[in-house]
């Protein structure tokens, strides 16, 4: 079984990683290749979309970067993980949930739910 701390927050590191080869070596190492993830951006299907979701994120947030709220749960196939996301002078500006269903070691589909707090 992985370590769920472990790799939640890898994936979490994931999305703001500048370096595309470092991001592209973690999306292949933590998603099926057919992965789905649902945002309130929409869906997304395979390494492609959520490379550029991560670009799309980095663009309309930069420096900002996701923690872990607490640890995440394990139930079955299924991790969840709360986190902040935000900017180093605001780092809990928003909150949310990701809720990963493996398959195996990888995740399979994944959905993030966001929260914008007032003070964003």
């Amino acid at each position: 079984m992985i370590d769920a701390t472990q790799f939640m927050a890898e994936i979490l590191a994931m999305w703001t990683l500048r370096d595309a080869e470092a991001r592209r070596d973690a999306i292949r190492a933590h998603f099926h290749e057919e992965a789905r993830f649902y945002d309130r951006d929409g869906e997304m299907a395979g390494h492609a979309a959520l490379e550029r979701f991560s670009d799309s994120l980095q663009s309309r947030f930069p420096l900002a970067t996701f923690a872990l709220a607490s640890a995440p749960e394990v139930l079955g196939n299924a991790i969840r993980a709360c986190w902040y996301f935000g900017p180093p002078s605001n780092p809990q500006a928003v909150n949310g949930m990701d809720f990963a269903i493996l398959d195996g070691d990888k995740i399979r589909t994944l959905y993030a739910f966001v929260n914008v707090s007032k003070n964003a």
